[in-house]
């Protein structure tokens, strides 16, 4: 919940969207570096590209599909905490 994400067409990324009432994250940067600490998972804020609200961030599936699956699940976990 309170996450939402455009299908991607051409590109090797996705932007999802953090919805702002569920995630109300002041500081995207700080919120990213605390996603890499505790799930070793390394995902850009939407900021970084210029992102005018920091409610985006930027995920690449370059990575076997099972690895993807083990990050987005640590990443899951890891929103549910933040909530």
């Amino acid at each position: 919940p309170g996450v939402s994400c455009v299908k991607p067409s051409a590109a090797l990324y996705m932007f999802p969207k953090l919805d702002p009432k569920v995630y109300p994250i002041a500081d995207d940067r700080q919120f990213f570096l605390d996603l890499l600490k505790e799930t070793k998972v390394m995902l850009v804020q939407g900021t970084g590209f210029n992102w005018a609200t920091p409610d985006h961030f930027r995920i690449v599936f370059l990575p076997h599909e099972e690895d993807l699956r083990e990050a987005i699940h640590r990443i899951a976990k890891f929103l549910e905490m933040y909530r």
